[in-house]
């Protein structure tokens, strides 16, 4: 029984020690962190560079799309549906913050020293989101901090709402791992 059980923990050990480790942060870095609620405003940036949208690249969905229906998809997805998400993630992500007790807004602000890239990687056909975010110091492009927030879907609606349900959700749930990020520096 012995000889099973310190190649295990010693297993283990290393497994889970290389994965605290990759989460450890300094007491700077930290700090650093919870400074970022003294802001007045912190740029958001949508990244859909990578995103798969109901199993399918975010040109192949457009397409698809564009292709089955009688208006042009491509511009209206450009032009209005895409920064639809946005603003509604957008609208989720201050309002939840403003009701946490925090005055940093988020939006569009490129003279912001801090930014938060937001890496949409799918979007279902139910509208569940699933986004990776980097908080980043905007000169440098260099990443601080990142996390990955879910937004689920809706039941019923067009194809357009039920990923404006996603990334509502998805900036509710950007607005609790931010105020976790304010408090306590991870």
């Amino acid at each position: 029984m012995i000889k099973y059980f310190l190649p295990l923990s010693l297993v283990l050990f290393t497994l889970f020690g290389s994965i605290n480790c990759s989460y450890a942060q300094t007491k700077e870095e930290r700090e650093f962190l919870k400074s970022l609620q003294n802001e007045k405003e912190i740029n958001v940036i949508l990244d859909m560079s990578q995103v798969i949208i109901h199993g399918k690249t975010e040109a192949d969905f457009v397409y698809i799309e564009d292709v089955s229906s009688d208006e042009d998809w491509s511009s209206l997805w450009i032009n209005k549906y895409r920064p639809s998400l946005f603003r509604d993630l957008l609208g989720e992500l201050n309002s939840s913050m403003f009701d946490y007790g925090y005055t940093v807004r988020f939006g569009n602000f490129q003279q912001a020293k801090y930014q938060i890239r937001l890496l949409v990687l799918s979007i279902s056909e139910k509208g569940d989101t699933h986004i990776k975010v980097y908080y980043e110091r905007a000169e440098e492009k260099q990443i601080i901090y990142s996390i990955v927030v879910y937004g689920h879907g809706g039941i019923f609606g067009s194809k357009v709402n039920l990923m404006g349900d996603g990334f509502k959700r998805a900036g509710v749930d950007l607005a609790k791992q931010t105020k976790r990020v304010f408090e306590w520096g991870r």
